[in-house]
């Protein structure tokens, strides 16, 4: 029985482009780019949260733009190595602009989860981007991060993103309450 572990070479090259300083492209899609997100993107990120019918849903971002930049300069420099995976930028291909923000995260809700979270800015909603966007990282987590099963929990009231989360393929599990507000938890398998 061998004890060597062989490294896995597309994650040699994730962290070949992340120690040269290069942002790992999570997907590629016919209008988008999905790419981890590097700091001249956040002004934008924040911009697009402040939005009232996308603050309304969303966890919160630092209390000031400053502490958002030097809270991602951290979140850039460990959680993507540490986890292989987490919030990334969604660009739209043509423009090049920063449209939002898509991505997997460690559950602080659910035992041994990862979420889904999504984040489109309202100028560019009801294109089907947070669809687009949707179904290239859960390709990716299933066939890159081998990850059979991923969850997402969307506000009650937030009707749009629980439109998406079905049309993903997202099945309704559970009702919670979380900080008082009600929430929906569903469930994404692959090869449904």
């Amino acid at each position: 029985m061998s004890t060597f572990l062989e490294l896995d070479p597309f994650f040699a090259k994730r962290d070949i482009s992340r120690k040269s300083g290069q942002p790992v492209e999570i997907a590629r899609t016919k209008r988008l780019l999905i790419r981890e997100t590097v700091l001249r993107d956040v002004p934008e990120l924040y911009q697009i949260w402040q939005h009232p019918s996308v603050k309304a849903y969303m966890q919160p971002m630092q209390p000031t733009l400053e502490e958002e930049i030097d809270f991602m300069e951290a979140y850039i420099r460990y959680a993507y190595s540490f986890y292989d995976f987490g919030l990334w930028s969604v660009l739209e291909l043509e423009s090049e602009d920063v449209i939002g923000r898509i991505g997997l995260s460690v559950s602080e809700h659910l035992e041994d989860a990862v979420e889904l979270g999504y984040m489109i800015a309202p100028k560019c909603q009801r294109k089907g981007y947070a669809i687009e966007s949707g179904e290239a990282v859960l390709k990716y987590a299933s066939q890159v991060l081998d990850l059979p099963e991923i969850h997402l929990l969307s506000d009650a009231e937030n009707i749009a993103s629980l439109k998406t989360a079905r049309a993903l393929g997202f099945v309704e599990c559970e009702e919670k309450y979380i900080q008082y507000r009600k929430v929906i938890h569903m469930i994404w398998k692959e090869n449904r």
